[in-house]
């Protein structure tokens, strides 16, 4: 089966079964129970484990640094131009804006794609890894409530990323084959879980974007044209690999995180505005894949 079909097709038995379990058989909490205990499968386990593999065989190169990069960029120019954009606005509008605009869904979206497009998910670990660091970062930092350096550095992600790198620089050479050979799924169960998942937690919500139209707006610019070509364009002076820029850039346009929203609901950022905008955007990014898909094959 075509692999973008088969994404499309987890991704519905997702929202198929939160539809089901919420609002026919009225089993909501024990929907929500069951989505927690996958999501935490997805951070501590697969995640985790994918990173040990994919950095245990090839290490880290110049290019990787210069995928980061790029994302550190596209933060700054998002945090200065939509302080601009937003003034005169509450603070909550603009924290709600900068994390829908800013972060990707590089994981639960990302991964998948990338392995179905491009068969690896080296680039979007990279970018995923530098999203999520921040992801979790900055808005504690804005809303100034401090921040856990204990929290970063035990972040699962972090963690695989950190063993996988160590092992390839400092492990036997069976070793490493050994531990990559052992872990030959691991890459594709995230992929397809992730995949499920993202369909489960999706806030199925839209009301709200009625009375804010110019959020979802600016929203769209940043994600599908500001971010891939901020992208594109460090990527494009640092000369960087045509083949992993076009996965950088690939990654860079994925719709907003859903994690966006449980941050927004923690820091009281209009929650429920970032919830439908990550809706509505993932829905339109998961109809176009077929064409992502065409363009690059």
């Amino acid at each position: 089966m075509n692999e973008i079909v088969l994404l499309m097709l987890l991704m519905g038995v997702g929202v198929s079964a939160q539809l089901v379990f919420k609002h026919v058989l009225g089993l909501g909490v024990f929907f929500d129970r069951m989505v927690r205990v996958l999501v935490d499968v997805v951070y501590r386990v697969l995640i985790p484990l994918a990173f040990l593999k994919t950095y245990l065989e090839r290490g880290l190169d110049s290019g990787d640094t210069w995928i980061a990069f790029s994302f550190i960029v596209f933060t700054f120019v998002s945090a200065v131009s939509l302080s601009l954009i937003a003034r005169g606005r509450p603070r909550e509008y603009y924290g709600a804006l900068f994390l829908a605009s800013t972060f990707p869904n590089a994981v639960f979206l990302g991964f998948p794609v990338s392995m179905a497009l491009f068969g690896s998910i080296h680039v979007a670990s990279i970018y995923g890894l530098v999203t999520l660091v921040l992801n979790v970062l900055l808005p504690d930092l804005m809303a100034v409530s401090g921040f856990s350096l204990r929290r970063i550095l035990l972040m699962p992600a972090l963690l695989g990323f950190i063993a996988g790198l160590g092992g390839h620089y400092a492990a036997p050479s069976w070793f490493v084959n050994w531990i990559t050979s052992a872990l030959w799924w691991a890459p594709q169960a995230l992929s397809y879980t992730a995949t499920a998942v993202l369909g489960a937690r999706l806030p199925l919500r839209m009301d709200v974007l009625r009375r804010n139209r110019r959020f979802l707006g600016v929203v769209a610019l940043y994600r599908f044209l500001i971010s891939p070509a901020v992208t594109a364009l460090v990527l494009l002076v640092s000369r960087v690999d045509v083949g992993l820029s076009i996965q950088a850039v690939t990654v860079s346009l994925m719709p907003p995180a859903v994690m966006n929203t449980l941050i927004a609901e923690r820091h009281g950022w209009m929650p429920e505005l970032v919830a439908s905008t990550t809706f509505l955007l993932t829905l339109a990014v998961v109809l176009c894949l077929p064409l992502f898909s065409a363009l690059l094959h």
